[in-house]
């Protein structure tokens, strides 16, 4: 409802309650006036005696009217009339006294009781008149009252008292109480309207502060600072004061989160809050950059190593152990420092310059600090667009999967292919998986990459000649997902591609983390009907426990071994012995990496079984397969021809 509104209901109101107080006013000032009246003629006929004989004619003696004077005078009667029964005026006293009274000559009938009195009833009224001739309106309360005598009705007595001081007060009280009334209902929607105003004004102000604040820890956020820091490069010459401003961030808040709970990730992250302003106290403005890292501004940093040194301090801080609800838990925290002038003279730029150090520092690993440095940022900089890149392929489908043939070595004849994922980017350009593969890692999405491999490496697939096998490299992070297996099903399932003819390659670094974790489910998939490689055999530390700890399919040997057949006489003795190992442990053995055609021969002679590498063939795009598919299939069909006349020839 608007404010006119609410005006014109109150004004309704108040209307409406003057006019209940002015009725139940009138109501009251008659129930009054008949008291009054009734009090006065019953007043009256106990001090006239000889009221009976007055209405037969008789005079109104000087004793009754001694009496009846006075009280007439105090209490406001106007005057009286006696009238015989037949209505017959037999005596009137003038207004407010009894002398002068009207005497029983008088024989005309009173023509305003008339009725009343042949009625025969009698009772009080209220009225309005005139009294002496007088302009003024005055209030009348009148009582009509039997004369008997002897049980017989005689006459009639008539009082006129005066209630116009009575009802001038009434009126004013009511006058008073309507006009009090009326301006609190008129206030009220006034006073209502500017306290909801208030109300709404204050209720802003706070919805605003709280938006500007973080509410786990209190502190601004990291647009309020940065519009502060705006605030100062504007008022301030830069090239005479300096500034700071630290970008401390925790890691492993996250996995605190799942392993204990989100209820003790937010008193760890309250925690460092409260370090940093112990350690901070007073010296430097602090805001909240994201859900666990800090911004500290210093306003005046003339001395970079005040930054560095406060910088310190807070990593130490909060890469100690925490006391959570009886239990030990801690953050790595990792700090990067960026100063004015040369890092930037915008909240923007030194806001980009102090992630960067981050960025660079926790490339290191450990909890550590550091200032912007321009080389390591070119780096930090293509990780970032690496993580861009990476995380709108997986959204988008963009990655891209080629294909290298593996042959058999002895006789040349197409064995399957190992899928090899590929990211190509607009900005970047082709990107190596190993580059994008651990950050993928990194940033969590590796699972979503690693499932998605699967399902399209069998799509493909499945359109291959039956005898050939594909092969999928495994990230160690697919292990600890938990989801492995049933990828690996769907993939499988989807497709309605054999299991037999897929295979699986792992590291021997997925097997350090979590070993039992990594075979139980290496083993479900042998179950199934899948081939398992361990990829990359020789570069590991404990390559021959693995070995006996799980029967493998394949053994797939490093290219660092072949590609030191050119530098090295003891790479073939090493060679020699790894073929060996795994021809004892029953397993086929591969080597990846080929690039001349020595090192092919080398490998024949020693007996490996599979190879594949530059020399023989590169990744091809799906498109391509076919092509390499029937060509191995026309050379060995050649080779088989070229052999029977050989035999018809020896023969």
């Amino acid at each position: 409802m608007t404010g006119l509104g609410l005006l014109g209901l109150c004004a309704v109101i108040a209307a409406f309650g003057y006019l209940l107080m002015t009725m139940a006013t009138r109501n009251l000032l008659e129930a009054e006036a008949r008291i009054d009246a009734s009090r006065w003629s019953a007043y009256l006929k106990a001090n006239l005696k000889d009221l009976p004989e007055i209405t037969e004619g008789a005079a109104l003696g000087s004793t009754p009217r001694m009496t009846i004077d006075p009280t007439m005078t105090g209490g406001h009667v106007i005057s009286f009339k006696v009238y015989d029964a037949r209505g017959f005026l037999k005596l009137q006293s003038n207004e407010g006294t009894s002398a002068n009274l009207i005497g029983r000559h008088i024989t005309q009938v009173d023509p305003g009781f008339a009725g009343a009195l042949a009625e025969g009833s009698s009772g009080t009224l209220l009225s309005e008149t005139r009294i002496g001739g007088q302009e003024q309106v005055n209030f009348v309360a009148s009582s009509l009252m039997p004369i008997e005598s002897n049980g017989i009705r005689v006459g009639w007595l008539l009082v006129n008292l005066d209630q116009t001081e009575r009802q001038q007060l009434f009126t004013r009280i009511t006058a008073q109480v309507s006009a009090a009334i009326c301006i609190l209902l008129l206030a009220a929607p006034i006073f209502g309207f500017w306290y909801r105003t208030r109300s709404k004004a204050e209720m802003q102000r706070t919805i605003d502060d709280m938006s500007k604040r973080d509410y786990l820890t209190g502190f601004a956020k990291k647009s309020v600072l940065l519009e502060k820091i705006d605030g100062h490069f504007r008022t301030t010459d830069a090239s005479s004061e300096r500034c700071a401003l630290i970008l401390c961030e925790l890691s492993g808040a996250a996995a605190i989160a799942g392993t204990h709970g989100q209820h003790t990730e937010e008193l760890v992250i309250r925690a460092a809050a409260a370090r940093i302003s112990d350690i901070v106290a007073g010296r430097a403005t602090i805001a909240t950059a994201g859900h666990a890292s800090f911004l500290v501004y210093l306003d005046k940093a003339s001395d970079p190593m005040m930054a560095l040194s406060l910088a310190k301090d807070i990593t130490l801080a909060l890469s100690a152990e925490t006391l959570i609800e009886g239990r030990k838990v801690s953050c790595r925290c990792h700090s990067g420092i960026a100063l004015s002038g040369s890092d930037g003279n915008t909240a923007n730029q030194l806001m980009r310059c102090a992630e960067l150090a981050v960025l660079s520092v926790r490339e290191q690993g450990e909890p550590g600090y550091g200032f912007y440095d321009p080389e390591q940022a070119k780096n930090s900089n293509r990780r970032i667009a690496i993580k861009r890149a990476v995380a709108e392929a997986t959204e988008q489908r963009r990655f891209r999967l080629d294909f290298q043939p593996v042959y058999n070595i002895r006789t040349g004849e197409l064995n399957g292919f190992e899928a090899l994922i590929r990211l190509h980017d607009e900005e970047l350009g082709q990107v190596s998986p190993a580059e994008f593969i651990p950050i993928a890692e990194e940033i969590g999405l590796i699972n979503q990459i690693g499932a998605w491999a699967l399902d399209e490496a069998c799509r493909v697939a499945v359109q291959w000649p039956a005898h050939l096998m594909v092969a999928v490299n495994l990230s160690p992070s697919q292990f600890m997902s938990g989801t492995l297996v049933s990828d690996v099903r769907r993939a499988l399932e989807n497709n309605q591609y054999p299991s037999y003819r897929l295979e699986v390659e792992i590291t021997e670094g997925t097997l350090m983390n979590d070993s039992e974790v990594v075979l139980r489910q290496l083993r479900i998939l042998r179950d199934m009907g899948i081939a398992v490689a361990l990829d990359d055999f020789g570069t590991g530390y404990s390559s021959l426990g693995y070995l006996w700890k799980f029967p493998f399919s394949k053994l797939k040997i490093d290219r660092s071994f072949i590609n030191a057949l050119d530098e090295s006489a003891s790479a073939k003795g090493i060679l020699r012995s790894i073929v060996k190992l795994g021809h004892g442990l029953g397993l086929t053995v591969t080597a990846e990496g080929i690039e001349n055609s020595r090192q092919l021969s080398t490998l024949r002679d020693l007996g490996c079984d599979l190879a594949q590498g530059y020399l023989l063939d590169r990744p091809a795009r799906v498109a391509d397969l076919a092509a390499i598919i029937l060509r191995n299939f026309a050379n060995g069909l050649s080779r088989r021809v070229r052999e029977q006349d050989s035999k018809k020839t020896a023969a």
